[in-house]
Parts: C-alpha cells; sequence; structure tokens
C-alpha cells in the first residue's frame, strides 16, 4: 500500500529531540509576551526532576514556525513531538508521521476530570492520538462602567447584541462619526464559523463545501448588518481592541486570551460574558488552540518526557499558573473550583462562564484542506462582503468555488498509487 503525501502549509510548534540514551528535547513554539514567559517557567520547573529536559526555542511566529516544520517534514527529520491543529493531525495521520500519545500514562481519575470536547478534538478511530494543550474560546468582553449606568446586562442571544449595539452608539453631533460605537471587529474567520455553527450550518458536508448555503449567508449578513446600520465599524488588526480600552467601543470579541492583554490598559471595570447565541436553548461554539503530538521515526525512549511533561502540566497547581499567566482554558473541570481562580472570578464578572462554553464547544473542522480553505474564507469570502464589495451571498459563493477546488484537487492526490 502506498504512503499518502504529505500535503499544505501548516503552522506547528515542535519538541525536537536527538539520538542517544539521554535525548535532547527540543520544543520550537511561537509563544510570545506573557504566553511565552509562562510557558518558559513551567517547562523550567519541570525540568528540575525531568531526567531528560526540555529545551525551547522561540520561533517568532507561527509563518515561521511552519515554513521550517514543513521542511523538516520533506527532509524527513521531523521532532519528537509538537503542537498542532486538529486539521494538521489528520494530515499527519494520513502521511504516517503520527505516534498516538494515548492515554494510558494518566490516572483513570485525571483523564475523567478533562473537559469531554477535549478529548474528543483529539481522538480519531476511537485512539487519542494527541493531548489538547493551549485551548481557548471566544468571549465578549464589555465596558462594565457603562453597562451598569444604563441598567444594560450582557446579551444572551443575537438579537439583543444588535439591540444593544445600537443602544451603545453615540453620536451625539449627528455627523455620522460616533463618538462611541456600540461594537467593532475585523474580518475574522473564528466568529463567523460561531454564528454559522449556531445556524445549523458547516464548512465541509461530506466532499461538498457548505459555507455558502443559507446558513452561512444569514452568519455574514448579521455582521455585516452592523456596519451597516453604522453601530460597528470595521477593525485593522487589534485596534478595536485598543478602542474599548479606552471607552470608543462599547462590546468587543476576542478570545479569552485577550483578557492578558486588555486588563492593563483598561479605563474602566471589565465585564465578560460567553459569546450570543441564535438559540441560547441549544447552545454551541467553536474552540481554537493547538494539541500535542508525537512524531513517529524516533527511538521509544524518546518519548517517556512528553508524556510526563503532560502529566505534570495537568496538576492542579501547574493549571492554575497556566490559566493565570496565559488565560487559556484550564484542561480539567476540577481546576474551576481551585483557591487559584476564585479571585480571577471575583475580579472579573463572567469569567467562570465564559469559561465553561468549553462543555459545548466543538473543534474547527478537521479536514487538512481547512488550513487553506480558512485563508480562502477571509480574504475572498468574508472581506469584499463586509467591505461592500460584493453581496454576502456572491462574496461565499466565490470562496466556496476555491475551497471545492482545494478540496476536489487533495482527494485526487491522496487516492493517486
Amino acid at each position: 500500500m502506498s504512503r499518502k503525501p504529505l500535503l499544505g502549509t501548516v503552522f506547528l510548534v515542535f519538541l525536537s529531540c536527538g539520538t542517544g540514551s539521554s535525548p535532547d528535547i527540543t520544543l520550537w513554539h511561537a509563544l510570545g509576551g506573557p504566553l511565552g514567559v509562562t510557558l518558559r517557567n513551567i517547562v523550567q520547573d519541570f525540568n528540575r526532576a525531568a531526567e531528560s529536559p526540555i529545551r525551547l526555542v522561540f520561533m517568532g511566529n507561527y509563518a515561521t514556525l511552519s515554513q521550517k516544520i514543513m521542511a523538516a517534514a520533506v527532509a524527513r527529520k521531523l521532532p519528537v513531538a509538537g503542537q498542532v491543529y486538529e486539521s494538521w493531525t489528520s494530515e499527519l495521520r494520513e502521511a504516517g508521521k503520527l505516534v498516538p500519545v494515548g492515554s494510558g500514562f494518566l490516572p483513570d481519575s485525571v483523564l475523567a476530570d478533562i473537559f469531554p470536547p477535549f478529548l474528543e478534538a483529539n481522538t480519531w478511530d476511537d485512539t487519542l492520538w494527541t493531548f489538547p494543550f493551549n485551548k481557548s474560546v471566544p468571549v465578549l468582553y464589555y465596558n462594565r462602567a457603562l453597562f451598569d449606568s444604563l441598567g444594560l446586562a450582557p446579551p444572551r442571544t443575537w438579537a439583543e447584541f444588535v439591540d444593544l449595539a445600537h443602544q451603545l452608539t453615540l453620536d451625539a453631533d449627528g455627523d455620522g462619526k460616533p463618538e462611541r460605537w456600540g461594537t467593532a471587529f475585523p474580518v475574522d474567520v473564528w466568529l463567523f464559523v460561531c454564528i454559522l455553527y449556531q445556524m445549523g450550518g458547516r464548512i465541509f458536508e461530506g466532499d461538498r463545501v457548505a459555507v455558502a448555503d443559507s446558513p452561512g449567508v444569514q452568519a455574514l449578513s448579521l455582521l455585516k448588518g452592523l456596519l451597516d446600520a453604522k453601530v460597528a465599524y470595521l477593525a485593522s488588526g487589534y485596534s478595536h481592541q485598543d478602542d474599548f480600552a479606552v471607552g470608543r467601543v462599547a462590546m468587543v470579541f476576542g478570545t479569552i486570551v485577550s483578557y492578558q492583554f486588555l486588563k492593563d490598559k483598561l479605563a474602566f471595570p471589565l465585564g465578560v460574558a460567553p459569546i450570543p447565541q441564535v438559540d441560547p436553548g441549544r447552545p454551541i461554539t467553536v474552540m481554537a488552540g493547538t494539541n500535542l503530538a508525537l512524531f513517529a521515526g524516533h527511538p521509544d525512549s524518546a518519548y517517556p518526557t512528553v508524556r510526563e511533561f503532560l502529566r505534570f502540566f495537568l496538576r492542579p497547581d501547574v493549571q492554575v499558573r497556566w490559566v493565570l499567566g496565559t488565560g487559556y482554558l484550564p484542561l480539567r473541570r476540577s481546576v474551576l473550583d481551585h483557591p487559584g481562580l476564585q479571585e480571577l472570578f471575583r475580579e472579573v464578572p463572567g469569567m467562570r462562564e465564559a469559561m465553561l462554553q468549553v462543555t459545548y464547544a466543538v473543534t474547527e473542522p478537521r479536514d487538512p484542506v481547512w488550513f487553506t480553505a480558512r485563508r480562502y474564507l477571509s480574504t475572498e469570502g468574508l472581506e469584499p462582503a463586509l467591505r461592500g464589495v460584493l453581496s454576502p451571498e456572491a462574496s461565499l459563493k466565490r470562496a466556496a468555488r476555491m475551497i471545492q477546488v482545494e478540496l476536489d484537487r487533495r482527494k485526487l492526490l491522496v487516492r493517486k498509487p
């Protein structure tokens, strides 16, 4: 049987290891700022008792990291382990590049304590191939002082969110340039996919790209409607978060990790809430973040250190350090009740509820084409509509055609003898 090819560009953060009785296990990562500092401190503590220490190498950004990893894959010099998204795992499995992480190295009590959606996202054919690591959910940040002064509560539904965006937009002189915007957002595939899934849509349905179906058009129309009503503006980069921090925007979406970068800039008390739902009785959100994988082609002696690190990483005290230092989600349910997080929950109302979105979270598509498809969806599907160049339907149909070509091309390649 022929081996299936490794295709596509992937963003990977890896552990690499040399040969010999005491392997050099190197962790390539792209976690900068407080995220990188926290990771470095945790790894240093692990190394004090580790037989084979982990060595961290910061790669600067995910684009650089992906190029280096793909070059290593072609040269058959992949490292021992590393961070992967679910779509990358699908591709690497097909190429025969992975060794299952498995679950046998964990006590049953610890395994049962991990949020089930994390384990489901890392399981293929009833086998835990990869292990959850730095995971996040989208959240709504709001100006708590403003909301309290007006007697408002964070929105539970998208209809409530739209209504609040109108109420909170302030254009005192009527010049069409609000002094305060109700909301603002960039071209955001993650936010769009969350609304799409809530509306019953999906990116792929079997071998068909379904993003331009009615739920996709409705999801994109909801976002464009906010811009058309001039209660939101289309941001560039993180400009919307900067404006939010000084009170020029009342509500913004972001990853739960954004709290680490916002908290020292805020001119008011912060409120956090789960993202709105189409139907609060059937909530759904989309998780993000990477998982740890083990790579084939190394001596068996190279892998136990990674599993030992995961055991260390899952310790409640380490999980609390990880959450407080990075903003990422705890992997274990019991950690939410740890005294180390209680002060955070008191200081930031809604943070606990925002974290609990993981209980109804799903992962992004696991198809290997998703990496390319995500870019097409952003540049060809969302941006033209949000900028008013094309209608939501026309824009999504154009992106769907391009993604379908990639999907069909890959299926032909993997079937090629």
